[in-house]
């Protein structure tokens, strides 16, 4: 007789489990969260690693009108310093003067630009401004401008007095270099220009020494055949042949130069330097 089959009675219904929706609401919630986060970290980093920039410089101005250029541009608020610069990247100045002197500009059409500086921060440079410069004695102009009247001021025109014009040289003195045998290795004439006054029958020459005592000692060499004199503005001496060397004792601030005039049948040496606009 076959058994009856016992069943089990059947339990709940199983449901699977259900993916919580996310409403759009909520989406937009977390989104603006993220970005948050992230401009957040933004500005953090930045904080530490951005360099503020100095404003451009405004207002350069050339003025190229003595045979060197004279550059100046407003000041700007905040900046430790400016970087004048020439042409294709030549730097004529970095400091923190706002009024600059390129004393070796070449003749000729230049371009300059300035820059503001913060530490190592530079500012976009200024506009270009261009401008014609005439020639000029450089990085000797100052030298050259210890003689107003007696010297021409740029090498292409004549000075005040008789009409002088000069040619520069820069040159080491008979015993300044060369082997030990001729000459001690040392530079000490900083600066030479020979000039002619009025006419090629009268010419002298300015020489500007490194310090006090080379120029003495090219003055006692001088002295071993030569004869003392004195001169408006300090001592001479006078060879035998009529060259005359003098020195300027009545002025500190030339003390470091030295005139040189030739006898000619055209001036007498003491005379000739006695009238000279020193």
């Amino acid at each position: 007789m076959a058994q009856p089959v016992t069943t089990q009675p059947a339990g709940p219904p199983t449901t699977p489990p259900r993916t919580p929706t996310l409403r759009p609401w909520t989406i937009a919630l977390i989104v603006l969260a993220v970005l948050l986060t992230a401009v957040g970290s933004f500005f953090s980093v930045r904080a530490f690693t951005s360099v503020d920039v100095p404003d451009t410089p405004t207002g350069l101005t050339l003025d190229a009108g003595t045979g060197r250029l004279v550059a100046t541009w407003e000041p700007v608020p905040g900046a430790t310093g400016y970087q004048l610069v020439r042409d294709d990247g030549f730097v004529v100045y970095r400091g923190t003067e706002t009024e600059v002197l390129d004393a070796a500009v070449p003749a000729g059409e230049h371009t300059y630009r300035v820059a503001a500086l913060d530490g190592n921060a530079v500012s976009p440079p200024s506009p270009p401004q261009s401008v014609r410069t005439g020639a000029s004695w450089g990085v000797y102009a100052p030298l050259v401008e210890q003689f107003p009247e007696l010297l021409p001021q740029t090498p292409d025109t004549a000075a005040k007095w008789n009409d002088t014009e000069c040619v520069r040289r820069y040159a080491g003195g008979r015993d300044e270099v060369g082997p030990s045998e001729t000459g001690n290795g040392k530079v000490r004439t900083v600066f030479v220009v020979r000039c002619a006054a009025g006419a090629v029958d009268r010419p002298f020459g300015v020489f500007w020494f490194a310090s006090r005592d080379a120029l003495n000692a090219e003055y006692s060499r001088s002295s071993a055949t030569s004869r003392p004199v004195r001169w408006r503005h300090g001592t001479g001496l006078i060879d035998e042949n009529g060259r005359g060397v003098f020195k300027i004792t009545d002025d500190p601030a030339r003390e470091l130069a030295m005139i040189v005039v030739l006898q000619t049948p055209a001036q007498n040496v003491l005379e000739m330097v006695d009238s000279m606009p020193i």
